[in-house]
Protein backbone atom coordinates (compact mmCIF):
# COMPACT_ATOMS: atom_id res chain seq x y z
CA UNK A 1 0.00 0.00 0.00
CA UNK A 2 2.87 2.41 0.58
CA UNK A 3 5.08 1.53 -2.34
CA UNK A 4 1.36 2.12 -4.29
CA UNK A 5 1.34 5.58 -2.71
CA UNK A 6 4.49 6.47 -3.37
CA UNK A 7 4.25 5.60 -6.72
CA UNK A 8 0.93 8.11 -7.07
CA UNK A 9 2.92 10.78 -5.59
CA UNK A 10 6.14 10.42 -8.15
CA UNK A 11 3.41 10.52 -11.01
CA UNK A 12 1.66 13.10 -9.67
CA UNK A 13 5.21 15.63 -8.68
CA UNK A 14 6.01 14.68 -12.65
CA UNK A 15 2.86 16.05 -13.87
CA UNK A 16 3.26 19.31 -12.12
CA UNK A 17 6.63 19.45 -13.40
CA UNK A 18 5.56 19.06 -16.81
CA UNK A 19 2.62 21.54 -16.42
CA UNK A 20 5.18 24.11 -15.04
CA UNK A 21 7.44 23.72 -17.95
CA UNK A 22 4.92 23.60 -20.64
CA UNK A 23 3.60 27.35 -18.68
CA UNK A 24 7.11 28.62 -18.43
CA UNK A 25 7.82 27.75 -22.13
CA UNK A 26 4.90 29.31 -23.61
CA UNK A 27 5.53 32.53 -21.76
CA UNK A 28 8.66 32.82 -22.19
CA UNK A 29 8.00 31.77 -26.12
CA UNK A 30 5.22 35.02 -26.29
CA UNK A 31 6.76 37.12 -23.69
CA UNK A 32 8.25 39.86 -26.35
CA UNK A 33 5.27 39.55 -28.47
CA UNK A 34 2.66 39.95 -25.99
CA UNK A 35 4.23 42.92 -25.06
CA UNK A 36 3.84 44.40 -28.41
CA UNK A 37 0.53 43.33 -29.24
CA UNK A 38 -0.62 43.50 -25.41
CA UNK A 39 -2.36 40.42 -24.29
CA UNK A 40 -6.20 40.49 -25.15
CA UNK A 41 -5.35 41.68 -28.50
CA UNK A 42 -2.33 38.63 -29.02
CA UNK A 43 -5.62 36.18 -27.52
CA UNK A 44 -7.62 37.90 -30.55
CA UNK A 45 -4.99 37.36 -32.98
CA UNK A 46 -4.60 33.75 -32.12
CA UNK A 47 -7.80 32.64 -30.90
CA UNK A 48 -10.66 34.91 -31.94
CA UNK A 49 -13.33 33.12 -34.24
CA UNK A 50 -13.97 35.27 -37.18
CA UNK A 51 -10.94 36.29 -39.39
CA UNK A 52 -10.48 37.93 -42.92
CA UNK A 53 -8.09 38.89 -44.55
CA UNK A 54 -7.25 42.66 -46.22
CA UNK A 55 -5.69 44.30 -49.23
CA UNK A 56 -4.89 48.15 -48.48
CA UNK A 57 -4.13 50.84 -50.64
CA UNK A 58 -3.04 54.32 -49.74
CA UNK A 59 -6.32 56.03 -48.90
CA UNK A 60 -6.52 60.11 -49.31
CA UNK A 61 -7.61 61.48 -45.34
CA UNK A 62 -11.05 62.39 -47.10
CA UNK A 63 -11.57 58.73 -47.52
CA UNK A 64 -10.91 57.58 -44.36
CA UNK A 65 -14.10 56.60 -42.91
CA UNK A 66 -15.51 53.35 -41.46
CA UNK A 67 -18.99 51.94 -42.13
CA UNK A 68 -19.85 52.64 -38.63
CA UNK A 69 -19.23 56.46 -38.97
CA UNK A 70 -21.18 58.15 -41.64
CA UNK A 71 -20.48 61.27 -42.90
CA UNK A 72 -21.44 64.48 -41.34
CA UNK A 73 -23.29 65.37 -44.79
CA UNK A 74 -25.51 61.80 -44.00
CA UNK A 75 -26.34 62.67 -40.76
CA UNK A 76 -27.84 66.00 -41.36
CA UNK A 77 -29.48 64.79 -44.00
CA UNK A 78 -30.96 62.31 -41.74
CA UNK A 79 -32.00 65.33 -39.74
CA UNK A 80 -33.63 67.17 -41.75
CA UNK A 81 -35.64 64.98 -43.76
CA UNK A 82 -39.16 65.03 -42.56
CA UNK A 83 -40.38 62.38 -39.92
CA UNK A 84 -42.81 60.17 -42.32
CA UNK A 85 -39.13 59.99 -44.74
CA UNK A 86 -37.39 59.10 -41.74
CA UNK A 87 -39.23 55.87 -40.47
CA UNK A 88 -38.88 54.77 -44.43
CA UNK A 89 -35.88 52.40 -44.74
CA UNK A 90 -33.30 53.48 -47.57
CA UNK A 91 -30.53 51.48 -49.13
CA UNK A 92 -27.46 53.37 -49.02
CA UNK A 93 -24.15 52.29 -50.36
CA UNK A 94 -21.95 51.53 -47.53
CA UNK A 95 -19.39 54.20 -46.56
CA UNK A 96 -15.39 53.87 -47.61
CA UNK A 97 -13.51 51.60 -45.35
CA UNK A 98 -10.07 52.25 -44.00
CA UNK A 99 -7.65 51.25 -41.46
CA UNK A 100 -5.43 53.84 -39.61
CA UNK A 101 -2.03 53.79 -38.47
CA UNK A 102 0.18 56.32 -37.05
CA UNK A 103 -2.64 58.99 -38.42
CA UNK A 104 -2.44 57.61 -41.95
CA UNK A 105 -5.10 56.07 -43.70
CA UNK A 106 -5.11 53.46 -46.02
CA UNK A 107 -7.77 52.32 -47.92
CA UNK A 108 -9.06 49.02 -47.89
CA UNK A 109 -9.52 47.82 -51.52
CA UNK A 110 -10.25 43.89 -51.08
CA UNK A 111 -11.85 41.60 -48.26
CA UNK A 112 -11.60 37.74 -48.13
CA UNK A 113 -13.34 35.47 -45.30
CA UNK A 114 -10.40 33.82 -44.30
CA UNK A 115 -11.38 31.39 -41.85
CA UNK A 116 -11.62 28.61 -44.23
CA UNK A 117 -8.03 28.89 -45.44
CA UNK A 118 -5.74 26.46 -45.45
CA UNK A 119 -2.66 27.37 -43.01
CA UNK A 120 -4.69 30.63 -41.22
CA UNK A 121 -4.55 28.46 -37.90
CA UNK A 122 -0.71 28.33 -38.12
CA UNK A 123 -0.23 31.87 -39.49
CA UNK A 124 -2.50 33.40 -36.52
CA UNK A 125 -0.40 31.16 -34.08
CA UNK A 126 3.19 32.41 -35.35
CA UNK A 127 1.69 36.23 -34.97
CA UNK A 128 1.96 35.82 -31.54
CA UNK A 129 5.46 33.97 -30.86
CA UNK A 130 8.61 35.34 -30.48
CA UNK A 131 10.90 33.31 -32.72
CA UNK A 132 8.50 34.90 -35.75
CA UNK A 133 9.99 38.19 -35.14
CA UNK A 134 13.91 39.66 -35.21
CA UNK A 135 13.08 42.19 -32.04
CA UNK A 136 16.97 43.13 -32.43
CA UNK A 137 16.36 44.72 -35.48
CA UNK A 138 16.13 48.60 -36.01
CA UNK A 139 13.07 49.67 -37.62
CA UNK A 140 13.87 52.10 -40.70
CA UNK A 141 12.80 55.49 -40.66
CA UNK A 142 10.78 55.33 -43.58
CA UNK A 143 7.06 55.47 -42.94
CA UNK A 144 5.53 51.27 -43.68
CA UNK A 145 3.70 51.06 -46.86
CA UNK A 146 0.83 48.45 -45.70
CA UNK A 147 -0.19 46.03 -48.30
CA UNK A 148 -2.26 43.52 -46.37
CA UNK A 149 -3.88 43.23 -43.50
CA UNK A 150 -5.52 40.63 -41.03
CA UNK A 151 -8.60 41.05 -39.16
CA UNK A 152 -10.03 39.12 -36.48
CA UNK A 153 -12.91 39.53 -33.89
CA UNK A 154 -14.76 37.64 -31.45
CA UNK A 155 -18.08 39.58 -31.92
CA UNK A 156 -17.37 42.52 -28.81
CA UNK A 157 -13.31 43.25 -29.72
CA UNK A 158 -11.43 43.55 -32.96
CA UNK A 159 -8.18 44.30 -33.80
CA UNK A 160 -6.16 44.20 -37.32
CA UNK A 161 -2.67 43.56 -38.10
CA UNK A 162 -0.88 45.35 -41.02
CA UNK A 163 1.65 43.96 -43.17
CA UNK A 164 4.55 45.63 -44.99
CA UNK A 165 5.97 42.75 -46.82
CA UNK A 166 8.76 45.37 -48.47
CA UNK A 167 10.28 46.45 -44.96
CA UNK A 168 9.14 43.43 -42.78
CA UNK A 169 7.11 45.01 -40.49
CA UNK A 170 3.98 44.64 -38.90
CA UNK A 171 1.82 46.63 -37.07
CA UNK A 172 -1.72 47.64 -35.55
CA UNK A 173 -4.34 49.16 -36.67
CA UNK A 174 -4.76 52.42 -34.61
CA UNK A 175 -1.27 51.96 -33.63
CA UNK A 176 2.67 53.71 -34.07
CA UNK A 177 5.12 50.37 -32.86
CA UNK A 178 6.04 48.19 -35.45
CA UNK A 179 8.33 45.18 -35.59
CA UNK A 180 10.53 43.12 -38.26
CA UNK A 181 9.24 39.75 -39.00
CA UNK A 182 12.01 37.39 -40.14
CA UNK A 183 12.99 36.46 -43.35
CA UNK A 184 11.43 33.62 -43.99
CA UNK A 185 8.52 34.17 -41.73
CA UNK A 186 7.78 37.33 -43.47
CA UNK A 187 8.35 35.19 -47.07
CA UNK A 188 5.55 32.67 -45.64
CA UNK A 189 3.14 35.80 -44.67
CA UNK A 190 3.77 37.14 -48.04
CA UNK A 191 2.47 34.01 -50.03
CA UNK A 192 -0.10 33.25 -47.99
CA UNK A 193 -1.74 36.99 -48.55
CA UNK A 194 -0.41 36.62 -52.51
CA UNK A 195 -2.48 33.34 -52.45
CA UNK A 196 -5.75 34.67 -50.94
CA UNK A 197 -6.04 37.34 -53.48
CA UNK A 198 -4.13 35.71 -56.56
CA UNK A 199 -6.50 36.92 -59.58
CA UNK A 200 -7.85 34.45 -62.01
CA UNK A 201 -5.78 33.54 -65.22
CA UNK A 202 -6.64 35.36 -68.32
CA UNK A 203 -5.81 34.46 -71.69
CA UNK A 204 -2.83 36.45 -73.57
CA UNK A 205 -4.23 39.56 -75.49
CA UNK A 206 -5.31 38.43 -78.90
CA UNK A 207 -5.80 35.26 -77.61
CA UNK A 208 -9.85 34.11 -76.91
CA UNK A 209 -10.73 31.12 -75.17
CA UNK A 210 -11.25 28.19 -77.04
CA UNK A 211 -14.56 27.23 -77.58
CA UNK A 212 -16.26 24.69 -75.50
CA UNK A 213 -17.32 21.47 -77.20
CA UNK A 214 -20.62 20.50 -77.63
CA UNK A 215 -21.94 17.21 -76.78
CA UNK A 216 -23.43 16.79 -80.38
CA UNK A 217 -20.30 17.66 -81.80
CA UNK A 218 -18.59 15.08 -79.71
CA UNK A 219 -20.49 12.99 -80.67
CA UNK A 220 -20.33 13.47 -84.37
CA UNK A 221 -16.64 13.16 -83.94
CA UNK A 222 -16.33 9.52 -82.22
CA UNK A 223 -19.37 8.14 -84.17
CA UNK A 224 -18.01 5.79 -87.31
CA UNK A 225 -18.82 6.43 -90.46
CA UNK A 226 -22.01 4.56 -91.63
CA UNK A 227 -21.11 1.40 -94.57
CA UNK A 228 -22.35 2.30 -97.91
CA UNK A 229 -25.22 0.24 -99.00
Amino acid sequence: MQRGTITILLILAVAVLAATASVFYHYANQRYAQEFWGVQTAALIDKAPRVEVMRLGEADPSQAMTEDEPSDSESAKTADAPAEKQEQPVEEAPAAKALEFNETAWLVLETRDAAPAKGISNLRRALVLDTTYNWSDVPPDSEPVWQYALGVTDGRDWASVLFDFESRRVGLAGGRKVAILHEEAAHEFQGFFEEQFAAEKEPPDGEAPAPAETEESQAESTAEPAAAP
